[in-house]
């Protein structure tokens, strides 16, 4: 699914800090890149994983550490449903392994947040599609 300039790209956020959350949701608007929904526990997220809202996005955004299932369990169970869709994890902590990045099929960025260097991410994964 190639997106061109002016066509939507939405993603999905669990992220359990609000502030943080509204960060990334507030800069990437900034972009024409939607944040809808944003989910404060994997188990949010895991609840509406049938919903309308959450199929129309391109790629999910998770926070590694969150309360209770973390970022890493949420990406190895939704790829264990047969989730498609490219995913990238945050952390302000260290990196996961390469191999466990791999087994994801996941991409890692750090927090905080280098807008330019998420933006070009999230664009080239969308347009792998």
């Amino acid at each position: 699914m190639q997106k061109s300039r002016n066509q939507h790209i939405h993603i999905v956020y669990v992220e359990d800090e609000p502030n943080i959350a509204q960060l990334l949701v507030s800069g990437l608007g900034l972009f024409g890149i939607t944040v809808h929904p944003v989910f404060m526990s994997a188990e949010a997220l895991l609840e509406k994983y049938g919903q309308p809202e959450f199929h129309q996005a391109d790629l999910l955004f998770f926070d590694i550490r969150l309360p209770r299932m973390t970022g890493l369990e949420l990406a190895r169970e939704l790829r264990a449903r047969g989730e498609t869709r490219p995913f990238v994890l945050v952390s302000a902590w260290p990196s996961p392994t390469q191999s466990e990045l791999e087994a994801i099929q996941a991409r890692f960025l750090p927090k905080p947040f280098d807008f330019p260097d998420v933006i070009q991410t999230i664009q080239e994964l969308v347009n792998k599609r």
